[in-house]
């Protein structure tokens, strides 16, 4: 196997792309601790509080979406490896 060959390349637009999601997956965290907060009548200072269960729940829902989109992958890959064996 070649030692210079690319894999993968990770461009500026990827990383800002994972970048938005991540924080799109924290907005969400943090609107979902605001309701429980408004839910169960607790105090707002369990918005600050508590961000380190938010950001874990942010962490949780970020890689649940890495784990979907990656298996979309491979099942996008199979339903073309088996169009082309079709074909044939």
């Amino acid at each position: 196997m070649d030692k210079n060959k690319v894999i993968a390349v990770i461009t500026l637009a990827d990383v800002i792309r994972e970048v938005a999601v991540f924080g799109a997956c924290l907005i969400i965290a943090i609107a979902l601790n605001a309701y429980a907060i408004v839910h169960y009548q607790t105090e707002w200072s369990e918005l600050y509080t508590e961000f380190g269960f938010v950001l874990t729940l942010a962490l949780i829902l970020y890689v649940a979406r890495c784990v979907v989109k990656a298996l979309i992958l491979v099942l996008w890959k199979c339903v073309k490896l088996l169009r082309r064996k079709m074909k044939r």
